[in-house]
């Protein structure tokens, strides 16, 4: 059976930092995430896919002041919210800023 709660750490930052003013909604991004190996259903809402309503709500909020959501997702998880998008003929493929295409 897969586990139904991924690991989690404990941060202490100061309350008034950036990053302590948005607990609430750092608490909601972590609630609402997946199981390990599934990457359908939210693991408090279980009915709905993910990313789910609450889920999206924190992480937009979260976007909003600045705080990078993706360091709070795990990155097997990034695909998910961000699929990668098609290669375009017109699309430049440099490796490296300052680099020519070649």
């Amino acid at each position: 059976m897969a586990e139904q709660w991924r690991a989690v750490v404990a941060l202490t930052v100061t309350a008034d930092s950036p990053l302590g003013r948005t607990v609430e909604a750092v608490d909601a991004v972590t609630a609402h995430l997946p199981p390990p190996e599934t990457h359908a259903r939210c693991a408090v809402c279980r009915t709905r896919p993910w990313p789910c309503g609450p889920f999206d709500t924190a992480a937009r909020g979260l976007a909003a002041l600045g705080v990078p959501v993706g360091y709070l997702v795990p990155l097997d998880l990034h695909p998910v919210l961000w699929p990668p998008a098609p290669a375009t003929s017109d699309q430049q493929t440099l490796d490296m800023p300052g680099a020519t295409d070649g």
